[in-house]
């Protein structure tokens, strides 16, 4: 076998459509749904799916913020994302457990999609300059439909500049 022949056989292998999936870049996300929308979060942000949680009431807080719930005996800031954005409120005990590093958060969903691995390719910027935007890290293309993002640290930065007002 010659040299020529070596670099054909090298260059076929490279152009197998089966290893270039095996090397594709992903991101994994958790969708779920606040009421009729739907929204993703990246999954090393969550710590915790949970059912059924009672919610404390605590006053003067902003509106978007629930209360707490109790979760091992820890409390956890509740916010009502829907509230932020569509001026909704949720009526629903399910939580997703936020994982940071400082804060114990949570966000009130409606349910829980599914969890997914998302192609790189499929990952979009935002490139809007709204006041919402600012939520949301990126969108995902989810059977042909986008999904936002949720940035959870712009969630919590939002709490710090409402409660120093």
């Amino acid at each position: 076998m010659d040299n020529q022949e070596l670099l054909e056989r090298l260059h076929q292998r490279n152009d197998d459509p089966e290893k270039k999936k095996e090397h594709q870049e992903f991101r994994k996300y958790v969708v779920f749904n606040l009421n009729t929308f739907v929204f993703a979060i990246p999954a090393e942000d969550v710590r915790e799916i949970s059912f059924d949680n009672t919610i404390y009431y605590v006053p003067f807080l902003p509106p978007y913020i629930k209360g707490f719930a109790n979760r091992h005996g820890q409390p956890y800031t509740v916010f009502d994302v829907l509230l932020l954005f569509k001026n909704e409120s949720l009526d629903t005990g399910a939580l997703l457990i936020l994982n940071l590093p400082q804060d114990q958060a949570c966000l009130l969903i409606t349910d829980v999609d599914e969890i997914i691995k998302v192609p790189l390719e499929q990952v979009h910027s935002i490139s809007s300059e709204d006041e919402d935007s600012k939520y949301f890290l990126e969108s995902i293309t989810l059977n042909e439909q986008e999904v936002f993002v949720l940035n959870s640290h712009r969630l919590l930065e939002r709490l710090e500049m409402d409660l120093d007002r």
